[in-house]
């Protein structure tokens, strides 16, 4: 085919359907691989800085404050607070749900920062709050080992 004809063509097309393989590998981090290892363990684990104290969850490698490596960790909770929540009748797929689902932001004395993740009937904001995790064998190093956060 002449190359004016296939030129010709290529302006009349507007879409075609594709796929690009795509393959990467994410991981955690060295703050995050230590969280979720504590969370298989069944604990919640806040990274410390050694030089000023100050704890953060999620674990950060570097602290903010003082900007030297983090290597350091130590387990906060088990009690927390639901320090705010959030209701939701639509699920992560769209589909409207049978029961609104509550989430709640959970944070814990002493710590920057918290967690968000499901929250059990009658956790309300300000409610003191658990983890509820699932049972060890059935753990995996990751968020949802915690099933939810319980009053």
């Amino acid at each position: 085919m002449p190359l004016n004809d296939r030129i010709a063509r290529v302006d009349k097309l507007k879409s075609w359907a594709d796929q690009l393989p795509l393959h990467y590998e994410y991981t955690a981090g060295v703050a995050g691989e230590r969280f979720l290892r504590g969370l298989k363990e069944g604990k919640i684990l806040a990274a410390r800085c050694k030089k000023c104290g100050t704890k953060y969850l999620p674990p950060k490698a570097y602290c903010v404050e003082c900007y030297v490596a983090i290597d350091e960790f130590v387990e906060v909770g088990p009690e927390g607070k639901a320090s705010a929540i959030a209701r939701s009748s639509v699920g992560f797929e769209g589909d409207r749900l049978r029961a609104p689902r509550s989430f709640a932001f959970v944070t814990f004395r002493g710590v920057n920062g918290g967690l968000v993740h499901l929250a059990g009937k009658g956790v309300d904001a300000g409610s003191k709050v658990t983890p509820r995790f699932k049972p060890k064998g059935k753990r995996v190093g990751a968020l949802t080992d915690i099933e939810e956060f319980v009053a």
